[in-house]
């Protein structure tokens, strides 16, 4: 159970509890409230994806264990397993299964895989120079889902003065973001390399910029490769 607090981030280990109590908390407060003010049942299904960050922290000795079992290259375990979380689970409790770039569940997984290969070949490349740890990974993410949003929906509500809009938001998004990608993290812990190097600010705020790069390089290329030799197109 000690997992759950002392894998490491830029926190002291005293602090690190108190902010993670204290954000949870935040976080109760604003799922019950987000529901609330969707009025529909399929408000839940975002709002569910602490539990698969949770059960994915609680059950990670079974899941590095299984991650062990796989002989894959090391790169392709990562992305597999990666995309597993972003764009198969995230990507369809986010929405609450209705497609938001098809409405064909199937294929609107299939156009965000360039996407979130991008985001995931982020990670990758940062992670051969810090030592990055889960937490940090979900806590960084989440960051950057908190600023670009729905066309940096945070900002505009803060902007706007529509402050409590805000207080709900930051906290469903930064876990909505946290919990696609930190999740590799913690199932392959074991087997991903230690670069001697923390990530102090510079590490922190790469973090928050390549991967988010890479996402709208990927994301480019992808689609304009899937319109041209599937005839996919973003909505259709």
């Amino acid at each position: 159970m000690t997992f759950l607090w002392t894998d490491r981030f830029l926190l002291p280990a005293g602090t690190r509890r108190k902010f993670l109590i204290a954000f949870w908390f935040w976080y109760a407060i604003a799922a019950v409230w987000f529901v609330r003010l969707m009025n529909t049942w399929a408000a839940i299904w975002p709002v569910s994806l602490f539990l698969v960050w949770w059960l994915v922290l609680f059950f990670h000795e079974p899941l590095q264990r299984f991650a062990a079992w796989l002989r894959l290259p090391l790169v392709l375990k990562f992305l597999l397993i990666g995309l597993l979380f972003n764009d198969v689970v995230m990507e369809n409790l986010a929405v609450s299964f209705k497609g938001d770039l098809h409405p064909n569940l199937f294929l609107n997984c299939f156009l965000w895989l360039g996407p979130y290969a991008g985001v995931l070949a982020g990670w990758w490349l940062l992670a051969r120079f810090y030592s990055y740890s889960p937490w940090l990974v979900f806590i960084l993410y989440g960051i950057k889902g908190i600023i670009i949003e729905q066309d940096f929906l945070v900002a505009k509500l803060l902007l706007s003065k529509q402050f409590l809009a805000a207080a709900v938001s930051i906290p469903i998004i930064a876990v909505v973001y946290g919990a696609s990608v930190a999740p590799v993290f913690v199932v392959l812990e074991k087997e991903l390399p230690r670069p001697p190097r923390r990530p102090g600010l510079l590490g922190a705020i790469l973090g928050i910029g390549v991967p988010a790069i890479l996402f709208y390089g990927f994301a480019y290329v992808w689609f304009k490769l899937v319109a041209a030799i599937f005839g996919l197109k973003i909505g259709a």
